[in-house]
């Protein structure tokens, strides 16, 4: 048997998924990642046993195979077989793909599947995997369908539903933003405002949104 180890204070998300937290530098000791994006790690257990009422995971270290490492504790751990075995009952909708990003950048993506058409929530989901593969943050929201980026505000996306479009704002004058996208810019109380459409549109919005100006770290 190899080394046993145990997490407190896990929760339960789904059948075979859980959030826990767990430093960066503790998922050295499963090996080198495959990843290290965003500020969510993941990993992988190829078996494991969750206790619900002591809400404790144990583990073989043997068993976790470490698929990313993120910049905070915030952890998400995944059965094998919640991913490519048996069908398993989801108490809330959760997968794989969007569980590594931030619960205000979930939020804006529940908001756009239940509000907007099946290519537009695609779209921001792109959209939004393309920013946090660059910028580690995460969404909160405002008021109405407003989403702003924190911790740096440098750039925040309305959910338009009644015309299918999101409209971004980014932090700099029309100017700054000159022959840098191919989208139309508008001005936006001094800073720069455009729109995105379509899948097509996400490089160029990406663009925009990283040539936005940025606060001193």
């Amino acid at each position: 048997m190899g080394l046993l180890m145990t997490l407190s204070d896990v929760e339960e998300l789904s059948a075979g998924i859980w959030l826990f937290e767990l430093p960066p530098h503790q998922m050295a000791h499963f090996g080198k990642a495959q990843n290290s994006i965003g500020a969510t790690s993941a990993i992988l257990f190829k078996s494991c046993s969750f206790e619900s009422k002591t809400r404790q995971l144990q583990f073989e270290a043997e068993n976790v195979v470490p698929t990313n490492v993120g910049t905070s504790s915030r952890t998400i751990g995944f059965l094998s077989e919640s991913l490519t075995g048996r069908p398993v009952t989801k108490p809330r909708e959760i997968n794989a793909e969007t569980a590594l990003l931030g619960p205000g950048d979930r939020a804006f993506l529940d908001l756009t599947k239940k509000e907007m058409s099946q290519k537009m929530h695609e779209t921001a989901l792109a959209l939004l995997k393309e920013v946090r593969s660059r910028s580690p943050g995460n969404l909160k929201r405002g008021q109405s369908r407003n989403f702003s980026e924190t911790p740096d505000n440098f750039w925040y996306v309305i959910v338009q539903p009644q015309i299918d479009e999101l409209s971004i704002t980014v932090r700099g004058t029309v100017g700054h933003f000159a022959n840098v996208s191919k989208l139309e810019i508008k001005n936006d109380r001094g800073n720069t405002r455009f729109k995105v459409r379509n899948l097509n549109d996400i490089p160029e919005a990406v663009a925009l949104i990283f040539h936005a100006v940025r606060k001193p770290s």
